[in-house]
């Protein structure tokens, strides 16, 4: 059967029971900055894509409810589609008090809520017409200013006396609406459900900041500041620090200061460290159930540790992020389940090929066509000087690549013999590391000759690629 790579299980009693980053002390350190103050405070959970912030950021909410705080959830991606971040915030804190409390507990306060959130919203123009009109339009005046183009020069300077009163107006209701909105909230947060000891701060959390659209971003950082500022709330933002940044500058223009701008919003940033490449790997290798394909193989304990040591080196190699590893084992996982027991594998070149895919499909494109001697040389060429040979990891899976490209690919007898030749003059080379690795390829294309194997490359490129008819194994 063929096994997908599932939600991670986070179980409640213990939220960081399958953590395999070692990421809990950061969890535990940061529970204590939160315990540590009930003022309003904003924590930035910061990382490149890729690198498990949204799992972080879930196990470390379940970790808190089930020390007593009331947490939220907000997914900025999911809900980028709004023009206003206000009102899915007050549908989320909704949803979840509808989840964990009694029906009917919180209505009336989230309905005050909705209303003055609704109120808010409908003030505030879409963000990119308070840039151009510098945030003195008002609704109706909109369409006014689409029109004074034409007017004479009583109607532009009544029509500049009308903007200066509007904006006066349009201020104190803001600022009424607003406090009226932070005073409901606070009356909210004190209502609900004290924790373990004593009240616990309100966390709400904010993932994949990083991926929605600018002008809603910033536009998030200032609901959060303007409105959300009230004792007893925290939030924690999940973002890749450098995309956060392009949006500032999208909406602020180039030569804003990013940094100042962010500090305005950010009490305190953690990073979170570069992920430890090995034991993801073989989190992934037991998440994928891949142990019962090798344990139905002949010699299933040599080819597995073969497949994750290669691919480890790879990774490590190609620095590839969380995601990219298990995207890696998704296919990975494709080629192993659909390979019989009784056929032979060939976990050097399965790892080498998954990950040229990753890093260089243009590279790995070139082999779901026919190559030419130059091609074969380049590709072994291009490899060679990405990898260190004298890695005996690299040097074996590399030299396989190579004489499998010789031998599979190259179709004229002509050809093979040249690329042969060329092996031969590097097997006798004064250079130890090219001699080391032009024997190695040479053993290869004697073992290729005498089991007649030489389309192990084009069959794992098929298998990969989608190219041939998929047989799962049970």
């Amino acid at each position: 059967m063929l096994q997908k790579n599932s939600e991670l299980t986070i179980p409640l009693n213990n939220p960081f029971q399958n953590d395999q980053l070692e990421r809990n002390k950061i969890a535990d350190n940061l529970t204590l900055l939160v315990q540590s103050t009930t003022q309003p405070f904003v924590i930035s959970i910061q990382a490149p894509w890729g690198w498990g912030k949204s799992t972080f950021i879930k196990m470390w909410k379940a970790q808190l409810e089930s020390l007593g705080h009331i947490c939220f959830y907000f997914n900025a991606w999911e809900n980028g589609f709004v023009d206003d971040p206000l009102i899915a915030f007050v549908g989320e804190i909704n949803k979840t008090t509808l989840d964990k409390s009694p029906m009917g507990q919180f209505n009336a306060q989230i309905k005050k809520l909705q209303n003055f959130g609704g109120k808010i919203a409908r003030r505030a123009l879409p963000l990119t017409i308070q840039i151009a009109t510098q945030g003195l339009l008002g609704q109706e005046s909109v369409k006014k200013a689409s029109d004074i183009l034409f007017a004479n020069g009583s109607d532009v300077a009544n029509f500049a006396s009308e903007l200066a009163e509007e904006k006066i107006r349009q201020y104190e209701t803001d600022k009424n609406g607003i406090q009226e909105f932070k005073n409901e909230l606070t009356k909210f947060i004190k209502s609900l459900p004290i924790g373990s000891g004593s009240r616990a701060p309100v966390v709400f959390f904010i993932d994949e900041l990083d991926r929605t659209r600018p002008e809603f971003t910033v536009l998030l950082l200032e609901r959060i500041k303007q409105v959300f500022s009230v004792e007893g709330i925290i939030f924690v933002l999940g973002t890749d620090r450098t995309q956060l940044e392009q949006s500032v500058k999208s909406v602020h223009g180039p030569d804003v200061d990013k940094d100042g701008y962010l500090r305005r919003f950010i009490d305190f940033s953690v990073n979170l460290p570069e992920p430890t490449v090995e034991k993801y790997c073989k989190f992934l290798f037991d998440r994928f159930k891949l142990q019962e394909v090798f344990a139905k193989r002949r010699n299933g304990k040599e080819e597995s540790e073969s497949l994750m040591r290669t691919f480890v080196s790879l990774a490590k190699s190609y620095h590839f992020s969380l995601r990219v590893i298990e995207q890696c084992f998704t296919e990975i996982n494709l080629v192993l389940r659909t390979t019989p027991p009784s056929t032979r594998m060939f976990p050097f070149l399965l790892a080498l090929l998954v990950a040229i895919k990753a890093h260089k499909p243009a590279s790995y494109d070139l082999l779901l066509g026919a190559l030419s001697k130059a091609d074969v040389q380049s590709l072994a060429n291009e490899l060679k000087q990405e990898l260190n040979i004298n890695d005996r990891i690299y040097k074996w899976a590399l030299a396989q690549f190579e004489a499998y490209l010789i031998h599979g690919y190259l179709e004229s007898q002509e050809s093979k013999a040249e690329a042969l030749t060329a092996l031969k003059a590097g097997a006798v080379s004064p250079n130890p590391m090219e001699r080391s690795y032009a024997q190695q390829t040479l053993r290869f294309v004697d073992q290729i000759q005498a089991d007649s194997s030489s389309g192990a490359i084009k069959n794992l490129v098929s298998q990969i690629s989608l190219l041939e008819t998929l047989s799962i194994m049970s």
